[in-house]
């Protein structure tokens, strides 16, 4: 169980922090399984201990060295329950369940220090067991503080200014009244106090990235608010606007993983604790106690000790040890220690970087991209579906199994910004509403007999534009590097699709669960009757013999294949050749709310009435209004849920339109107004 316990910890520590870059769902469950067990088994391994001890204790009245030693452990099995660094709430909804690792901390150490009075003697041993439980309770209760910090009810405390009182209106208002009554012509009037915003933009003078990293810092002090559903000052969005208003797209994109970087930090690990001062002391303390505990153990007396269990303490201290020394390396080589260096020496500055580990990423810089035509015709079979639908889970794991995630693009992220900066610079706008904005791009390109594809609820748009995109892009087989505009498109389509599968709480409200159930449910049906969709598909299910291959079966990247690809264009060949002259409203009625043919009706307007490139520039601005809408309309606490998932895009568009001031969230002025008394 010890040894169970400390390979968790290992996991946790080199795993947990790699949530923050990738997208693969084998190390997301590993790190969950880790989380989730690494508590219990340490708590049960304690409890072994002290029954142990209790039953040799009641049989022959005394311990032995042997059982002593194993009593040693229970102080370090309490400084593995502190955590790594690296994690210390695997989601947001651990954070507010700080009470209950707070009672774990209560009763764990109870149990330690019971064990440690059973195990008592006046030997070495017991000093050094008493050493390490005092390390144990730094660094459990270390753990408990940065939950109780990280809550959202302490995070958006924290983040609140000081109540201001304002000025004394009783006090001035007796002035008033005594002026009166002396006779004379009393007016009140107001002197508005401004406060001049910082221009960020002027302060440092260092290289790019490090010129960056300061900013996205000095930003993330007033931004981070929002992911906690604060407003903001409209002097914050002129000290942003003055960082961001002239850059570029890719430095503009840089500020903001940073400063998602920074939040993840704040929700998912120590960070709030661990750059301090007093935090540099605890970690010495630890760890000079730990390195102390090791060199006695070395040098001290070893009587009638088992080998096995006198190699397990050596084991278990020396990990203990190296994840310590690893966890102080990863602290190095953090962002937050590189703006702590920017503001010191470089003699200093160069002796640490020599020290740091390499840069990890700072999120995946992917996007998810789910397809309705692959999904509907059901080419990727789930390994063992049979077994995996008996116990319920198949609908959830063919979710992930259809799921693809593809690098974006640097002609994409200037699509983006481009569409981000004509809007801070015409419109200015804080509420985007899709129907307005993707109406105006169809009119624009003069298609206003296309406008009803638009002027609907968001998820319906949404669906639809993806079934036409999808067959307008099968149809037309182009050469992505050629057209930006197909590639822009493909990538947004799907991806807009992607959260409205899989996370629908970030896409504005309505009904696109049941829009979506349906339009899956009409597309099985018309593949089905056209021999496309067999119902004997399972038959091609992967065998369940190879434990290994079902495995990487289930977690591999589903790249399409030619053999999909084909299925694909056949597919939208024959939804192709569907009349769609009476809107298919008219046809079912208001029961289904299934949009498939809505979205083969709008395909055949696009290819009837423009060429190749101008078609593909309107879908992708289309597209990326969608995007836009729905980013600025996103919660901020959900924004905040996907940090740990890899990041989305749509948080990076959401954080960027607030640096732009092109959100709702700044509803406040600054200064006070300073009432004088004038007489006459």
């Amino acid at each position: 169980m010890v040894l169970l316990s400390l390979s968790l910890q290992v996991l946790l520590i080199v795993l947990g922090g790699r949530r923050k870059f990738t997208r693969k769902l084998a190390i997301r469950i590993a790190v969950w399984c880790a989380y989730i067990s690494a508590d219990s088994i340490a708590g049960v391994a304690l409890g072994i201990l002290s029954s142990k001890l209790g039953e040799t204790n009641k049989e022959s009245g005394s311990l032995d060295a042997n059982i002593k030693l194993i009593a040693f452990w229970a102080p370090a099995l309490l400084l593995l329950l502190g955590g790594p660094d690296t994690i210390t709430a695997y989601s947001l909804e651990d954070n507010e369940l700080w009470l209950r690792h707070l009672l774990g901390l209560i009763v764990q150490s109870t149990v330690t220090i019971y064990i440690y009075f059973m195990a008592w003697a006046l030997s070495y041993l017991s000093g050094l067991a008493l050493l390490m439980t005092v390390a144990g309770l730094i660094k459990f209760g270390e753990r408990v503080w940065v939950l109780w910090l990280a809550s959202s009810d302490k995070l958006k405390e924290s983040m609140l200014a000081p109540p201001d009182p304002s000025p004394n209106y009783p006090r001035f208002m007796e002035e008033y009244t005594l002026k009166q009554a002396e006779g004379f012509l009393v007016t009140a009037d107001e002197i508005v106090e401004v406060q001049v915003p910082e221009d960020l933009s002027a302060n440092e003078n260092r290289p790019s990235d490090n010129e960056e990293l300061v900013q996205a810092h000095r930003l993330l002090k007033i931004f981070k608010r929002l992911f906690v559903n604060l407003i903001l000052s409209y002097d914050d969005k002129d000290v942003s606007l003055s960082v961001f208003k002239d850059r570029k797209c890719g430095s503009v994109f840089k500020i903001v993983e940073i400063e998602l970087g920074f939040m993840y930090d704040l929700l998912h690990t120590k960070a709030r604790v661990l750059y301090t001062r007093w935090a540099s002391y605890r970690r010495f303390i630890t760890l000079s106690i730990t390195c102390f505990v090791l060199a006695c153990f070395s040098f001290g007396e070893r009587p009638h000790y088992h080998s096995i269990d006198l190699a397990l303490t050596f084991v278990l201290l020396v990990i203990v040890i190296v994840l310590e020394l690893y966890s102080m390396l990863l602290l190095v080589s953090s962002d937050w220690t590189d703006v702590w260096l920017s503001k010191r020496d470089s003699s200093i500055s160069h002796f640490v970087k020599r020290l740091q580990l390499f840069k990890q990423p700072r999120w995946s810089n992917s996007m998810g991209q789910f397809s309705l035509l692959s999904f509907s015709l059901q080419e990727k079979i789930l390994p063992c579906h049979k077994f995996l639908k008996l116990i319920h889970v198949h609908e959830k794991l063919e979710k992930y199994h259809y799921t693809d995630y593809e690098e974006i693009p640097d002609s994409m992220k200037d699509f983006i910004h481009g569409n981000v900066q004509e809007k801070f610079y015409k419109d200015n706008q804080l509420k985007y509403d899709h129907k307005t904005f993707c109406t105006r791009v169809l009119t624009g390109y003069g298609s206003p007999g296309l406008t009803w594809s638009t002027e609907l609820e968001f998820d319906e748009c949404v669906i639809i534009w993806h079934v036409a995109t999808e067959l307008c892009y099968y149809s037309d087989g182009l050469d992505e590097e050629r057209y930006p505009g197909f590639l822009h498109s493909r990538l947004l389509s799907r991806y807009m699709f992607y959260l409205l599968f899989m996370y629908p709480f970030m896409l504005p409200s309505g009904i696109g669960q049941i829009r979506l159930r349906d339009t899956f449910a009409e597309a099985a049906k018309f593949f089905k009757e056209k021999l496309l969709l067999s119902p004997k598909k399972c038959r091609h299910c992967p065998r369940c013999g190879d434990t290994c291959s079902r495995i990487s079966h289930l977690f591999r990247r589903n790249q399409e294949t030619p053999v999909e690809n084909e299925a694909c264009q056949r597919a939208c060949r024959m939804l192709l050749e569907v009349n769609t002259e009476v809107p298919p409203t008219k046809v079912k009625g208001g029961r289904s709310k299934s949009v498939l043919f809505d979205g083969c009706r709008l395909a055949l307007g696009l290819n009837e009435k423009y060429d190749t490139s101008q078609k593909w520039e309107m879908i992708s601005k289309v597209w990326v209004e969608m995007l836009v809408c729905a980013a600025s309309q996103c919660r901020g606490d959900c924004h905040a849920q996907q940090l740990r998932r890899g990041g989305e895009l749509i948080t990076h568009v959401w954080l960027m339109m607030a640096h732009f001031g092109l959100t709702d969230h700044f509803q406040m002025t600054q200064g006070h107004a300073i009432a004088k008394l004038i007489l006459r």
